[in-house]
């Protein structure tokens, strides 16, 4: 009892860490981008987008070469879950109804959609394996160039607007070497944050006799979800609705690419039965749910709370699977 105690606090204070030490990271590497001269659009699509799945993805490679892979796909399907059911209905319930950019509509759900389909299609009698990978980091190279290039998109022209308001827009940022040894230091904390998250899943999961996957889909999905809540909740709340949706949007499609691309290099993804039967189709029915709600380019409140409903019933199913 002793050991689940101490793996727990572990866990809990680990994710915690991580997940300060990500958005430490996030922050300096921004701030070097624009340093040189980089677009804060390309910035936004790449390193900060990129920087909200950095917890998922260092776990995950850490997770493979300590022979847990099956925290990969449990943590990528619970994310992806979470971002959909709960980030979004929780913005949804506290902000009002989201009204849904038409580009977001015409580009990025049906690739949403794709991603998911793919992510099934490639484990449906096998494990992930690195060919697979390659095709992830190639759909996501696809996506990243595409955003890049429409430079008339409503998220280009709306960081425009903002950098435009802000005082020191004129001013171009500089990074010194507080930036860099905060780049630094925060890199190696991520990494020693998620060498202890992953040995204390694996810790609970042994003395209690439940898969790694289950704790990763529930638990470590619902604690990196928490950034995307809060960035959510406060862009609807400054009548910033594209934004709260393209965040959902942007972490998802960087899970499904990007944090199972990587770690297939190190190694193949196993995907227990509990994630091939139950996490993976729940992922596709729900991203296809929510494709269908926004044909109409808005999320009302009442959607909203059926969003967080089916989560809370998602979550109540995964306990029959312990």
């Amino acid at each position: 009892m002793v050991d689940v105690v101490v793996s727990t606090a572990l866990f809990v204070v680990s994710l915690a860490v991580l997940l300060v030490a990500s958005d430490a990271f996030t922050s300096a590497a921004e701030r070097i981008g624009l340093s040189f001269g980089i677009s804060p659009f390309v910035i936004g699509v790449t390193i900060v987008a990129g920087g909200t799945s950095l917890p998922e993805l260092v776990s995950s490679m850490l997770a493979v070469s300590q022979g847990a892979s099956e925290i990969v796909m449990g943590s990528v399907v619970g994310s992806n879950v979470s971002n959909m059911l709960l980030v979004l209905g929780i913005a949804a319930v506290v902000g009002g109804d989201i009204r849904v950019i038409r580009e977001l509509v015409e580009v990025d759900l049906p690739l949403l959609v794709a991603s998911a389909v793919f992510l099934i299609l490639a484990v449906w009698n096998s494990p992930f394996s690195w060919y697979e990978g390659v095709l992830a980091l190639a759909a996501l190279a696809v996506y990243v160039h595409f955003t890049i290039s429409e430079k008339d998109r409503y998220v280009g022209m709306l960081v425009e607007e903002l950098v435009e308001d802000e005082p020191d827009a004129e001013q171009q940022p500089t990074a010194g070497p507080k930036t860099y040894a905060l780049l630094l230091v925060s890199m190696a904390v991520v990494f020693g944050a998620a060498y202890v998250l992953v040995e204390s899943i694996i810790d609970i999961s042994g003395s209690l006799g439940i898969g790694t996957e289950l704790i990763a889909i529930s638990a470590v999905a619902l604690g990196t979800s928490l950034p995307e809540v809060v960035v959510s909740v406060m862009a609807v709340r400054r009548e910033l609705p594209g934004l709260a949706v393209g965040n959902v949007l942007g972490s998802n499609l960087f899970n499904s690419f990007l944090v199972t691309g990587v770690p297939s290099f190190i190694g193949d993804l196993a995907v227990p039965n509990s994630i091939r039967g139950y996490g993976l189709p729940v992922m596709v029915l729900v991203t296809v749910l929510y494709f269908f709600i926004t044909q109409d380019r808005e999320i009302t409140r009442s959607e909203g709370t059926i969003l967080l409903l089916l989560y809370v019933l998602f979550i109540m199913n995964l306990g029959t699977l312990l």
